[in-house]
């Protein structure tokens, strides 16, 4: 990630006071007239938004001023990716608003490839010309074209409420799945509210050196629900002949919303990762969820996992 700073210059003007007993007190007359720069502001906090399945954890904003009037912010923040296979299509755009209106451009962040990092985001030309900056008054939106937001308001006249888009973990009956020739480790399941199952195909993006093939995913529908779960398997595991039904807590039997997929870990022990999706409507998302997996080659030996919401 490429810091912009602005270097401000302050240019000294000499005034030469006439030889008279006066020419001091003018002098002190024209220093108070000229208008004060306002200090930085920070504010400290620490709230936490998700998006794209990684959570964005805000603990500092400061606004300085200008030369032109706005204010450039810079943001602290922590980021925490959860699994080294990318999940999504591109990075949230990133931007503040002021009352509920974008007042900055997008903010430039290159989160890690996996684990965990502390960043520092710069953004230039915020606010308006003349009009001192109140960093009380933002929020921090993430979101894409068409997707859900996630908002963090910075303080409390910020005139948004908070959205964080946390995903729901679900406790599951067993660490494994298995069925024929599966052998399936549960790595996560949880409700989401950010995202659910895409088709199409993204560009590779870099997680370190290696290069890696996005899962795109597509933005939710007002009212719907998505689980995704998520299992690690040996080298060569496809998905061609996996099975997968979802029973709703309220008795509804889902397939998955798109085809099952697995992508490679970028490391050198060829496992892979199946990713499922359900997608449902409804008012309710507490309860067990009931997951059957079975072989297409061995439909007699089925397995079955519960997931507990709530």
């Amino acid at each position: 990630m490429i810091r912009r700073r602005i270097a401000v210059v302050w240019t000294a003007v000499v005034l030469t006071a006439g030889c008279t007993p006066y020419g001091a007190d003018t002098l002190r007359a024209v220093r108070s007239s000229s208008p004060a720069v306002p200090a930085p502001r920070t504010v400290t906090l620490d709230r936490t938004a998700w998006w794209g399945g990684d959570s964005y954890r805000l603990t500092a904003l400061t606004a300085t001023a200008q030369p032109d009037g706005r204010s450039s912010v810079e943001l602290v923040l922590g980021v925490a990716v959860e699994s080294p296979v990318p999940v999504a299509a591109a990075l949230p755009r990133a931007t503040l608003e002021s009352d509920g209106v974008t007042v900055s451009g997008p903010l430039e962040m290159t989160p890690p490839p996996y684990g965990r990092a502390s960043l520092t985001a710069t953004v230039q030309d915020v606010g308006t010309a003349g009009r001192e900056l109140d960093p009380d008054r933002l929020a921090l939106v993430l979101t894409a074209p068409g997707a859900a937001r996630a908002v963090i308001p910075v303080g409390d006249r910020a005139g948004q409420e908070r959205v964080d888009l946390a995903p729901t973990p679900l406790r599951p009956s067993a660490d494994t799945v298995r069925t024929g020739r599966y052998r399936l480790a549960l790595a996560s399941a949880r409700l989401r509210e950010d995202c659910s199952g895409g088709t199409g195909t993204a560009p590779a993006v870099l997680l370190g050196t290696v290069p890696a093939v996005p899962r795109v995913l597509s933005a939710p529908k007002p009212g719907r629900h998505a689980l995704e779960v998520l299992f690690e398997a040996p080298a060569g595991t496809t998905a061609d002949g996996l099975l997968l039904h979802l029973t709703l807590p309220d008795g509804r039997r889902l397939a998955p919303a798109v085809p099952v997929d697995a992508r490679p870990y970028p490391d050198p022990t060829g496992r892979v990762s199946l990713a499922a999706w359900f997608d449902f409507y409804g008012d309710g998302t507490a309860g067990t969820y009931t997951l059957e997996a079975v072989d297409g080659q061995r439909p007699d030996d089925p397995a079955v996992l519960t997931l507990v919401a709530g």
